[in-house]
């Protein structure tokens, strides 16, 4: 039995034993590509009466994925569920997204989060692993259990072996969902190697109509790799070239946008130069210039031989400055790329950016920026609250200097009670003023100076 017919046997025996619902991970890649074609083929071999359980196809979309890939991915979604419904099939396709409020620009531009890094990869668990772990907790309860089906290899990378082998496998070869007690892995090409995953593609016809040798000239173009469906945080980041996020910073240099831009998708340009600025914030030696030395906490952090300050999130300064080069670079794409329509924000990002950033001033930025940029009169959701102008800002900030205050602590006090203002009951409020005179007043110059009497450094 050759290894291909092999796999399929295996899928048809795990289908049929377990009698449960497959979640097959597709990200449009070599390796998704090859699952769900070897599923739709092992499935399809199945007499149409022992089909009892549904097959659903679920493609993450955190919402930055690279343009080029989302629009290729989006298409093969709607060919995937308009052949299978032909066929009658018990295959669905889902497209996946985060909430907004766990979006990349809402925790970047919002709340000020940094890059994300190798230290910090914050964005994973909010934009992949939460938006698949959702699908499946709200449909486990009618399933009952099911089996995530995944494209991972051991050939990949020495981590992605490294993991797969750290699994324990039931007596089909499936392993226990990290965080879904009703949930199981299956990985069937994991002893598949890459040139066994192209000879396949380029061997067998693409059941929903794709055409698996435009996969191979997108490889060709972008000379990347795939993102991985995630499912846990023992996934291995994605490397150094792939198919994921064009405002990836978890990577030095992004070869596949590079390639892609060096193809003939010039219009990508603006995108890949904003990256490598997120990158440029990145620089330890440039900390200080774009993140708060206080973290949201309010409190100072500081690095373990307590020598240097651990800084917090963006300046909201900076923060004004990625909205407005996100927004021109979408105002851009929509000019020069292929789809007029084309978003890199929503509105309802906006929106909680907006709120956000009122925790921490009294101007209303976020309709002023979009109106600067965009010049569009968009309709803004009404603020019910006491509003307070700038010139009310410039006047206590006034009498701050001349009392010797921070003229952030009464901003903030007051910012509370208005944000408190109306409610029938105010229970907590204490304990939210403690907290805020709780937090750090002094400035960043002031706390550099002590921390450099402490340790003797000029």
């Amino acid at each position: 039995m050759d290894k291909i017919t092999e796999i399929k046997e295996h899928i048809k025996k795990v289908y049929l034993a377990y009698n449960r619902p497959f979640v097959v991970g597709y990200s449009g890649g070599k390796d998704s590509t090859a699952v769900l074609q070897l599923v739709w083929d092992a499935i399809e071999e199945i007499p149409q009466e022992q089909l009892t359980q549904d097959i659903h196809v679920i493609t993450t979309d955190t919402l930055v994925e690279t343009p080029y890939i989302i629009e290729y991915v989006t298409k093969n979604l709607e060919q995937i569920n308009e052949v299978a419904r032909a066929r009658m099939l018990p295959i669905n396709a889902h497209r996946l997204t985060p909430r907004f409020k766990n979006s990349f620009w809402v925790n970047l531009i919002g709340k000020g989060y940094p890059a994300p890094s190798q230290y910090f990869r914050w964005c994973t668990e909010r934009l992949k692993i939460e938006p698949v772990n959702r699908f499946i907790a709200e449909n486990v309860d009618q399933w009952g259990e099911a089996t995530v089906v995944l494209g991972a290899r051991r050939s990949e990378s020495a981590s992605r072996s490294q993991v797969l082998s750290n699994k324990t496998r039931d007596i089909m070869g499936l392993s226990k969902h990290p965080t879904l007690p009703a949930a199981f892995v299956f990985t069937p090409i994991e002893e598949m190697t890459t040139d066994d995953v192209w000879a396949y593609l380029l061997s067998h016809k693409c059941q929903w109509g794709g055409n698996n040798r435009d996969l191979a000239a997108m490889y060709q173009n972008a000379s990347g790799g795939e993102c991985p469906m995630v499912v846990d945080k023992s996934t291995p980041s994605c490397g150094s070239g792939r198919f994921g996020c064009w405002s990836c910073t978890l990577v030095q240099q992004d070869t596949t946008m590079e390639n892609l831009i060096d193809n003939g998708e010039e219009w990508m340009a603006p995108l890949l130069e904003f990256r490598d600025f997120l990158c440029e914030t990145q620089d330890p030696e440039k900390k200080h210039i774009y993140r708060s030395h206080k973290r949201r906490d309010g409190q100072v952090a500081y690095v373990r031989d307590g020598t240097r300050i651990a800084y917090g999130p963006y300046k909201l300064e900076w923060r004004k400055e990625f909205l407005k080069r996100l927004l021109n670079i979408q105002k851009y794409v929509q000019q020069n790329g292929p789809d007029p329509s084309m978003k890199l924000i929503a509105f309802e990002e906006l929106e909680l950016i907006r709120d956000f950033w009122r925790e921490e001033e009294w101007a209303d930025s976020v309709p002023e920026i979009y109106r600067q940029v965009v010049g569009d009169d968009h309709v803004w959701l009404d603020d019910d609250g006491i509003k307070y102008s700038l010139e009310d800002h410039e006047l206590l900030k006034q009498l701050c200097r001349d009392a010797g205050i921070n003229p952030d602590l009464p901003t903030k006090l007051i910012d509370q009670e208005r944000r408190m203002q109306g409610m029938s009951r105010r229970a907590g409020i204490l304990q939210k003023i403690d907290r805020i005179l709780s937090e750090e007043w002094r400035t960043e110059e002031e706390v550099l100076e002590q921390l450099g009497a402490m340790h003797g450094i000029q």
